[in-house]
């Protein structure tokens, strides 16, 4: 069985996780009990204007992308825990 890195995380926590070749962060949104999910913000530049939206990433909790047509990367660490 695969060891499960992420086993304890839990809402609130900020986990890191590779998208595009880069190192990025969201915030523990959901947790289930094989899986967890990550909010993001995401921007763009809509003529002009900047436009932000959240974005939704799910993991098991071994850390691994949810589904094999994800494309983005795995999970890498939790790196901040949840606030109180």
């Amino acid at each position: 069985m695969e060891q499960r890195k992420f086993e304890n995380v839990s809402v609130g926590q900020t986990v890191t996780f590779e998208e595009n070749g880069k190192i990025e962060s969201g915030i523990v949104h959901e947790v289930k009990e094989n899986t967890f999910t990550l909010r993001a913000l995401r921007s763009w530049d809509n003529n002009g204007v900047m436009s932000y939206h959240d974005s939704f990433f799910n993991f098991y909790k071994t850390g691994t992308k949810s589904h094999s047509h994800y494309t983005y990367g795995n999970a890498i660490d939790i790196t901040c825990m949840a606030l109180s």
